[in-house]
């Protein structure tokens, strides 16, 4: 099944200010509703048979600590296995790669936390790697300071979204929202082919780039934002993400 088939772009239109402005004081979503958008949000996570996320212990400036991990593409989790698990004393455990949504990796780790109270538990995301430099670039173009960027896109995943907005529009439901995405590509093959509709011919409106939001921005932004047009993002799964699934589905 082709889950990007549905989805059309159809317009670009003039944003007011940028997707990343956070208004504390103001909530735009339910937290149900922030947990329904990042449902479409994929990871992959070491787990065990049950598919209950495993963590692997690691000693951390002299203390030890155990660590759960969620990988953000299939090259993310081959970075995982080859550079970090096989840091850990756990890494000969058997556990297999899990997809989950973000929202219900969230949950999962909440329970895990809640059984081992005494143990220092921390969650670290593994960002897709193949994505660093088109990350970097964003970033720096739209102002981030240039100090520890390196570290700092190896270390956040991102999400991809359009700005100004552009709206697509679902084929069986008919309905508009804004696409964003964890994949740059999906992202850009969207920007390109937006079409410009201008309320007045002498209208000027701005071609769309795609801009690159750190995964916890992005969803403070979701929490926190005034925008009225907040409600409307919708996340689309990463072709790559997809295969996995389908992969794993087969079996």
């Amino acid at each position: 099944m082709n889950f990007l088939a549905p989805l059309v772009a159809v317009a670009a239109t003039t944003l007011s200010s940028p997707l990343s402005k956070i208004e504390l004081d103001m909530i735009a979503l339910t937290p149900k509703q922030v947990e329904t958008k990042l449902d479409s949000i994929i990871l992959f996570t070491p787990t065990d048979k049950e598919g209950i996320p495993m963590s692997f212990e690691f000693d951390v400036d002299g203390n030890k600590k155990k660590i759960y991990f969620a990988a953000f593409s299939p090259s993310a989790i081959n970075f995982l296995n080859d550079r970090v698990i096989s840091q850990s004393k756990d890494k000969e455990s058997k556990y297999t790669y899990s997809p989950k949504s973000l929202s219900k990796f969230s949950s999962l780790i909440e329970i895990e936390k809640n059984k081992s109270k005494k143990d220092v538990l921390d969650v670290v995301y593994i960002p897709d790697p193949e994505q660093a430099q088109i990350s970097k670039k964003l970033l720096l173009e739209q102002g981030y300071q240039t100090d520890n960027i390196d570290n700092f896109v190896q270390n956040n995943p991102m999400v991809f979204c359009p700005n100004p907005t552009v709206t697509a529009t679902d084929k069986k439901t008919k309905t508009s929202y804004i696409p964003c995405s964890t994949d740059y590509v999906t992202m850009k093959g969207l920007v390109d082919k937006a079409k410009i509709k201008k309320k007045y011919p002498w209208s000027k409106v701005e071609k769309p780039k795609v801009m690159a939001i750190p995964l916890n921005q992005f969803i403070s932004t979701l929490r926190n934002s005034e925008e009225d047009n907040i409600k409307e993002i919708r996340v689309i799964p990463t072709p790559s993400s997809i295969k996995v699934i389908n992969q794993v589905n087969k079996k």
